[in-house]
């Protein structure tokens, strides 16, 4: 019995790709449509904890089905990104940077979702509040 508990613990750790606030289809299309024509569309996700530590589980209260209220949009060469204004909701997060949803990445000058992490609070334009739903989720490998 033992040992199968300490083979269920570490299997449900090294499960853990990430941890992140996923949108619904909706919320997705909807900030979608800032993506540059021909890039990438990546709105997907709110990373929480990222693969770097996605052994690391989040505190059960920091779990929850909602809304929170995209605020600006950043856009360079490489990537697009949406920011993400959590309101009273008191998320952890170990990722590095703002709050944010990567909306698009542009294959042609080597984008990639992480470089999102890059942009500081100056980057973002701010645009008319728009509401994003989903929920938090633990995303398995």
């Amino acid at each position: 019995m033992k040992l199968l508990l300490e083979n269920w613990r570490q299997y449900l750790k090294e499960n853990i790709k990430y941890t992140a606030f996923i949108l619904d289809d909706e919320s997705s299309r909807r900030i979608a449509s800032y993506a540059p024509e021909g890039w990438k569309v990546h709105s997907h996700h709110m990373t929480l904890i990222p693969p770097a530590e996605g052994n690391s589980r989040l505190p059960r209260g920091q779990f929850f089905e909602g809304c929170l209220t995209v605020t600006g949009i950043a856009v360079n060469e490489r990537v697009t990104t949406a920011k993400v204004d959590v309101g009273e909701e008191m998320l952890l997060f170990k990722i590095t940077g703002l709050p944010h949803v990567t909306i698009a990445t542009n294959p042609e000058t080597g984008g990639e979702p992480v470089m999102s992490n890059e942009f500081t609070e100056d980057d973002f334009e701010p645009i008319d509040p728009i509401q994003i739903c989903g929920e938090v989720q633990e995303i398995l490998s």
